[in-house]
């Protein structure tokens, strides 16, 4: 399955099903101060797991970071 995360295709032998999944795969399930959008679409944290992926989704993640 080929995704796109951040503007970057990536292509995954298994598949990830939900954004939950790819989260997992990604190391950043347990992440604090994260974002997720799929197609544009910004999902809560809450849905993660029942969003299911397709091939081809972009995905965007974005991390706080404290600064100043």
């Amino acid at each position: 399955m080929e995704l796109i995360i951040n503007h970057k295709k990536k292509f995954f032998e298994t598949i990830p099903t939900s954004l939950a999944d790819l989260l997992l795969a990604e190391d950043l399930l347990q992440a604090k101060g994260i974002a997720v959008a799929l197609n544009n679409q910004v999902v809560s944290k809450d849905n993660w797991a029942a969003t299911l992926l397709h091939t081809n989704d972009s995905i965007l993640i974005i991390t706080a970071t404290q600064g100043g």
